[in-house]
């Protein structure tokens, strides 16, 4: 199995595609523009505070999946 490294920039926009495609489908309604928005800034907001670099793409899915709630709190989500 092939490990990703949250920090390659590479890797990085492979994990941020892959967190963008996986909230897309439980957040339909909202434009794909402003999902992207949201899971590049707490994916590097998170990546600049972090001790454990692996563990960053699971909290960014987390994080951008709460902020977009947060703006759309009526939009039907499946929550993971």
């Amino acid at each position: 199995m092939l490990t990703l490294d949250p920090k390659d920039p590479l890797h990085k926009q492979q994990i941020k595609a892959s967190i963008v495609d996986a909230i897309a489908k439980d957040f339909v309604a909202i434009e794909r523009g402003e999902i992207v928005e949201a899971v590049d800034g707490e994916y590097e907001r998170l990546l600049a505070k972090a001790a454990i670099f692996g563990h960053v793409p699971s909290l960014a899915n987390g994080a951008a999946r709460r902020l977009l709630h947060s703006h759309h709190p009526h939009q039907d989500v499946t929550v993971h």
